[in-house]
């Protein structure tokens, strides 16, 4: 089979130009791929932190076994400016273990002593080895506590849970 010279340039031609356009339509999906957001560029809409106490002993209503999960959401734009905006966790755990050690009425129920809790956090300077105090509500927008009761406590055969979400008041 014989070519004629015209034909091939014109085959050389589109060849040529489907390859090219085959290339910027690679480097384009490429670049949408791989081309990283600065920082500045990510809305951080959400961003929070929990911590557990497992099997954690009590004495309320009785003798009883807690498994609690304290989890909290930041107010928007913490550590900005400084990472000591976020709070160190184990001293709030501290606060709340003492809170459980001296709550003074062994027989309110746990939606109450989950609202105390709650309301003690928020409101109550929480003491920290770094010798600042804590002021939850200036930190958080938000700080929810399950308190889940197990079965056989206070020799109630059911397992049960107390959850409660607690927001500052604006200052």
């Amino acid at each position: 089979m014989k070519f004629t010279r015209k034909f091939l340039i014109i085959l050389g031609l589109l060849i040529f130009l489907g390859f090219a356009f085959s290339n910027l339509e690679i480097e384009r999906v490429f670049a949408k791929t791989f081309t990283r957001s600065s920082p500045s560029a990510i809305d951080y809409s959400y961003e929070g932190w929990s911590f557990k106490f497992d099997n954690y002993a009590v004495k309320h209503q009785g003798k009883a076994v807690l498994d609690l999960e304290i989890s909290y959401r930041y107010k928007n734009g913490i550590g900005k400016s400084k990472l000591i905006n976020y709070p160190d966790f184990v001293p709030i755990y501290k606060f709340i273990d003492n809170f459980f050690v001296n709550y003074p009425n062994e027989t309110d129920y746990w939606e109450i002593l989950n609202k105390k809790l709650i309301e003690s956090l928020l409101t109550k300077p929480i003491p920290t080895p770094y010798g600042i105090n804590y002021k939850l509500a200036d930190l958080l927008d938000s700080l929810t506590i399950k308190i889940d009761v197990k079965a056989a406590s206070s020799d109630i055969n059911i397992p049960r849970s107390s959850i409660v979400t607690g927001k500052p008041h604006p200052a």
